[in-house]
């Protein structure tokens, strides 16, 4: 019974601590937030544009809080005039996200350890432009970009990378793996590299 005690408020004081450092960290990097919004481990944040996070964010960052592999920490990413949103009861861990024009995640999504969402191609399909940005700094003109939605409700299992104009409709998943090549409908389960149809997600929609 003391043994459960004290568990029970060692959480409660690590919770404390983290809810705290994440406050920090957000002000810190201009990142407008709602309430009780916690992050496990150390976050990395680039912040030229807007993110701004709704309440009860969890998120993991690092081996110890996720320990799948991949990414070690959980990365936000908005380039000059992008915008990252993140709604209300949204769970992360160990992903990185990358805006350079828009990447919005809805209400009460779960996004799986080591997930990569991009709204970019970050490299021109032009040889010669390609070339000089990689060699030379100069980025180019003709970079695909395009925003990515993640509608309210979504589940992408781990190691997925979402890519460019990709919506993922209410309550679908996305399996563990794949490459979001195509936007999702509502209420549907696809997988694979590239993505295909699988099934329903939800009983009441089949």
């Amino acid at each position: 019974m003391q043994s459960s005690f004290i568990n029970i408020l060692a959480r409660r004081i690590i919770d404390a601590y983290f809810r705290c450092y994440t406050n920090i960290i957000f002000w810190l990097n201009h990142v407008k937030h709602g309430a009780n919004c916690t992050v496990k481990g150390k976050i990395y944040i680039r912040n030229l544009g807007t993110i701004e996070i709704g309440d009860n964010l969890r998120a993991n960052s690092g081996n110890r809080f996720n320990p799948i592999g991949g990414d070690t920490v959980l990365r936000l990413n908005a380039d000059e005039d992008a915008i990252i949103t993140i709604g209300n009861n949204v769970g992360l861990s160990n992903s990185t996200i990358y805006s350079t024009r828009a990447v919005i995640i809805e209400d009460d999504v779960l996004v799986g350890g080591s997930c990569k969402i991009y709204d970019s191609d970050f490299h021109s399909k032009d040889f010669a432009e390609r070339r000089n940005s990689f060699f030379h700094g100069n980025e180019g003109t003709h970079i695909a970009a395009l925003p990515v939605i993640i509608k309210k409700g979504a589940w992408i299992g781990g190691h997925c990378i979402v890519l460019k104009g990709i919506t993922i409709g209410e309550h679908s998943i996305i399996g563990a793996g794949s490459v979001v090549t195509k936007s999702v409908p509502p209420n549907e389960i696809w997988a694979g590299n590239p993505i295909k149809y699988i099934g329903k997600a939800n009983k009441h929609a089949e």
